[in-house]
């Protein structure tokens, strides 16, 4: 869940001061979310967990600019969608998906329609995936999501109804 704005403000000026105690704040409030987004874009859970790791490594050395961010939880998710870039390419093309892992790691019988939804969540094209997760798992607004993406609040509107649509198609079947 995300902080209100006035709380995110106070805990900026909290991590630009080098306030210890709010990085783990930070990170209690913000890394599931991040981790369910991160995975859900890279298809598996250990590159997910190596770039939330990451963008907090990058926060405590760059803590000077801290000061200059206006919206905490699109600058969080748009170092995160930067990092799962950067992973991404890395990694290569090759690397298979772990969306059944992703899904539910604890459901009880492996037919069951999680199954289903990897196989629609593998389906979506990177970038609906990509609005799918951060609109979810972020809670981003669409203004929040242009701004992060660099693309306008339509085209983010649209992305995320094309992939319930597919999602909604694949599933019914």
């Amino acid at each position: 869940m995300a902080l209100k704005p006035e709380q995110d403000r106070a805990l900026l000026r909290r991590l630009a001061a080098g306030d210890t105690a709010a990085y783990g704040q930070l990170y209690d409030r913000y890394a599931p979310a991040m981790l369910r987004t991160a995975a859900m874009m890279l298809g598996s859970v250990h590159d997910a967990q190596d770039a939330v790791q990451e963008v907090f490594l990058s926060l405590t050395r760059g803590r000077g600019r801290l000061a200059t961010v206006r919206n905490l939880r699109a600058y969080l998710f748009t170092a995160l969608r930067h990092e799962c870039g950067r992973q991404a390419t890395r990694r290569g093309p090759t690397m298979a998906h772990e969306f059944p892992d992703i899904v539910d790691a604890t459901r009880a019988r492996p037919d069951e329609p999680d199954d289903r939804l990897a196989r629609a969540l593998e389906a979506l094209s990177d970038e609906q995936r990509e609005v799918l997760a951060l609109k979810i798992d972020a809670e981003m607004t669409f203004a929040e999501l242009a701004l992060a993406l660099g693309i306008s609040p339509n085209t983010a509107a649209s992305r995320y109804r094309y992939a319930l649509e597919k999602l909604r198609a694949s599933l019914e079947n």
